[in-house]
Order: structure tokens, then C-alpha cells, then sequence
């Protein structure tokens, strides 16, 4: 019987070959990439299966010519997709806790006096809302409240019946979103708003719902203030208190915080893709939803506290990483929506739980490999929509999506469109990929959060 590695690079050398006369010996650079990543998915020179392999608080022990495979190779996907466009922010990729590939350039400041570092905290926007799933569940876990529970329950006078924890959780409630009705009600853009306000607003003018409570799904960042509202009501605790004791501390997140109406000279400037600096705005101290600050490190350090469960056990992970909805924001039939995560299901065994993020200028990625035990984490505080093709980087450590790096650079030019389990079809020609380019440029360009 053949070895698997020798049928792997068998595999791998079938696939270059088939690549190489199809791209043509000029497209240098697409095939080096192509190779790179196709090397990483088959195993090509990882000789280590043939020794023993150690275990390190059981993750198998990663030898130096298998790290120096996966942070080449990422090292070639990160210099085409971001670091040569206009990136400012911070990369880290990391695999049985090893950080494989990091990176940080760019500024905090508009005199472009203050570079980006390891200790850079950064806005990551909707990623936020993990945490406020982490919060709520660790109150389920302490039978302190249930995912049926009513929200009436915890505000006598919501006048939405019907609506429960688990709706807010899954974006099924119906409830608007506060951006759209805030201003609409009468709001001063000159006072910042609170959660609070939030609330009052909903019960003072009772904006209809978008749809029936629990008929389908529509993302409304309202869902996770009142969320938040929820934890400090049953806690005893302000909701920035709370995540700083029991998620923020347990994982070691020295250095992030969670932006609220105490704290705003904590906010960070960040600034659009064509320069233009965000400053704080009224909407800016409102937390669940968005607001938490923190690095690259620290989102490391709380993908390693959830995969060993120091936050919660994996019987409540499993309940939050449970899909819900199937999200038709996204052209993509593998994107979901669980409990404040969201998912890329492959199959019944192969999933992906995780969060992408924007507010302003700032837009992140945290993208959680289960099956792989590895983490890939992009924050950034100018907009930058190439950022959201960053969880392709997932094909360093197995093939997740069936797409050509000719179709990958097509992709990144919308920000909204993950990659689809599509055969594997690279362009022969230049008005092929042309053709490519034409039918991505075509598709919606709304922000995903």
C-alpha cells in the first residue's frame, strides 16, 4: 500500500502540473502562490509523520519544517492579499498555539507618528458580539437565566411579546435596527446615546418589527444592546465589568477593553479607505453589539481559553456554534448564523464558528478552525474590504474552498461574498479571468459585519 504523504505529493505535483499549463509560465507569481497553498493543503516535505509526535496540553507539537511550510506559504497569501494594498492593522495566524505568521504596519495617529504594534488595541466591531454570546451562555450555564426565557422577563415593560433571549441571540427577533430609528424618534446627534436609550426608545415609540418574532432572520445589532442590558440585569454587574472579570481576565486579555460611556477617551481614531478620519460619534458608547478593543495577542489568547474551555464547557459552545438560520445576506450556501457566531458549515462534521467586523474605519476577522486547531485573526482601523477574503488563508491548512487564486483576486474586489465550495476552475486565458472579474464587480458591495 502506498504511504498517504507519497500519494499526498503525487497528488499535489498532478495539481501544479495541470496548473502550470493552464496559467502559463508568465502568470509567475499566481502559480508560486497556487503552489504554495496547494503545497500547505497536500503536505508536500513534512516529513514528520515519519517520527513520533509529541503533545503539548494535548495539541500535537509542531516541528520546525512544518511551521516554516505554513508560515511561508502565509507569508505569500498575506504579501498579495494585504500587505502591498494599503493595510494598516494587525495579522496573526496561529496553529496548536504556535503563531505562525504575524505582522503589523501602519498608524494609530494621522501625524502617522504612533506605528502599529503587538500591543495595538483595536476596535473589532461585530467580533464584539462573541463575547456577548460568551457572557450569556456562561449565565445559562449558571442557571441564573435560559435561552426561552422571555425578555419581559428581565424588563416587565418590553413591549414586544414573545421575544426571548435565544431570538436576540439568532437575529430572529424581528426587532429594528437602533441606527435606523434612533434619529427617525428625535434623537439628539449631539448626546451620546447609552443602551439604555436603546431600550427607553423601543418602549416609547414601539418601532414596528421588520418581521414576525422567530419567522426568520434579519442581523439587527439591537438585538445584542439589549442583550448586554440583560447580562447587568442578571449579573449585578456592568456589562464592561463583567466581560473584564469573567472572559477578558480568565483568558489573559491583559490589554483589552470594551469602549462605554466611562471610558471614551479610550476610543480609537480610525479612518476610511480613502483617508477620511472617523471621530466619536453619538452611537460610539453603545457596547454588545460592537466595542470591544483589543489585539491580535489577546484574540489569540481567547481562541486558546474557549478551544480548553476556561470560559465554558464545550456542551455550551456546541449550543452557540448550532446553526440557526442559513444567512442569505451572504451568495453562499455554507453561511449560517448560531447563537452570536457565525458559522461556515461544510458538513455535519466540518464547520467554521466565527465573526467579521466593521464600524467606521475599523473591520476584523476572527475565524476559529476547529478541525485544524487553528486560529486566523485580521484587525484593522482603516477600511479595508480585502480584509474579508482573509479567512482564505484557511487553505494553508487543508483545501476549505474550491476556488483558483485567479478567482480569490476576483473576490477580493467585493467585500461581502465568501468563497464557494465551487470546482476548482482556473481561468486558461486572460479574458476568462477577465470574465471573473466582471461577474464579482457585479455583485452587492454592502459592508458584512
Amino acid at each position: 500500500m502506498v504511504p498517504n504523504f507519497f500519494y499526498d505529493k503525487f497528488l499535489a505535483g498532478i495539481a501544479l502540473i495541470c496548473v502550470f499549463q493552464l496559467m502559463g509560465i508568465q502568470h509567475w507569481f499566481k502559480l508560486l502562490m497556487v503552489a504554495a497553498l496547494a503545497c500547505s493543503g497536500f503536505g508536500c516535505g513534512n516529513n514528520s509523520m515519519a517520527r513520533k509526535p509529541a503533545y503539548v496540553n494535548q495539541r500535537r507539537v509542531l516541528d520546525s519544517s512544518e511551521q516554516r511550510k505554513y508560515s511561508d506559504s502565509l507569508q505569500y497569501f498575506f504579501d498579495a492579499l494585504l500587505n502591498k494594498k494599503g493595510f494598516s492593522g494587525g495579522i496573526l495566524v496561529a496553529k496548536n498555539g504556535v503563531v505562525l505568521y504575524e505582522h503589523y504596519q501602519g498608524f494609530t495617529n494621522a501625524a502617522k507618528t504612533d506605528s502599529i504594534d503587538a500591543e495595538t488595541p483595536f476596535h473589532v466591531a461585530s467580533t464584539s458580539k462573541t463575547f456577548t454570546s460568551t457572557a450569556i451562555m456562561q449565565l445559562v450555564r449558571s442557571g441564573k437565566l435560559a435561552l426561552n426565557d422571555s425578555i419581559q422577563t428581565f424588563f416587565k415593560d418590553f413591549p414586544y411579546k414573545g421575544v426571548t433571549i435565544k431570538h436576540l441571540l439568532n437575529h430572529s427577533s424581528g426587532l429594528p435596527y437602533y441606527a435606523n430609528f434612533m434619529l427617525r424618534y428625535g434623537w439628539n446627534k449631539n448626546i451620546t446615546a447609552t443602551n439604555a436609550d436603546v431600550l427607553n426608545t423601543l418602549h416609547n415609540h414601539q418601532p414596528p418589527l421588520d418581521f414576525p418574532t422567530g419567522t426568520a432572520f434579519k442581523y439587527s445589532n439591537t438585538n445584542f444592546v439589549l442583550l448586554a442590558l440583560v447580562v447587568e440585569k442578571v449579573s449585578g454587574q456592568y456589562f464592561p465589568t463583567y466581560v473584564k472579570d469573567s472572559i477578558f481576565t480568565p483568558a489573559g486579555m491583559l490589554n483589552s477593553y470594551i469602549l462605554n460611556p466611562t471610558n471614551t477617551d479610550r476610543n480609537m481614531m480610525s479612518w476610511s479607505g480613502s483617508g477620511r478620519p472617523y471621530n466619536f460619534e453619538y452611537l460610539d458608547a453603545i457596547y454588545g453589539d460592537k466595542n470591544v478593543f483589543t489585539t491580535c495577542r489577546d484574540l489569540m489568547r481567547y481562541d486558546s481559553a474557549i478551544a480548553y474551555e476556561h470560559l465554558l464547557p464545550a456542551t455550551y459552545l456546541q449550543q452557540a456554534w448550532t446553526p440557526y438560520f442559513r444567512d442569505g445576506h451572504y451568495r453562499d450556501s455554507i453561511e449560517h448564523y448560531g447563537l452570536g457566531w457565525r458559522l461556515k458549515v461544510f458538513n455535519d462534521s466540518l464547520k467554521i464558528p466565527y465573526h467579521n467586523g466593521w464600524w467606521h474605519g475599523n473591520n476584523a476577522v476572527f475565524q476559529r478552525l476547529i478541525a485544524d486547531t487553528a486560529v486566523i485573526i485580521v484587525t484593522g482601523n482603516r477600511m479595508n474590504n480585502r480584509i474579508y477574503s482573509a479567512p482564505m488563508a484557511a487553505n494553508v491548512f487543508r483545501p476549505y474552498f474550491n476556488v483558483s487564486f485567479s478567482e480569490m483576486e476576483a473576490l477580493q474586489e467585493t467585500i461581502d461574498t465568501p468563497l464557494s465550495k465551487r470546482p476548482l476552475v482556473l481561468p486558461s486565458t486572460r479574458n476568462a479571468a477577465k470574465k471573473v472579474v466582471n461577474r464579482s464587480s457585479k455583485k452587492n458591495t454592502r459592508k458584512p459585519k
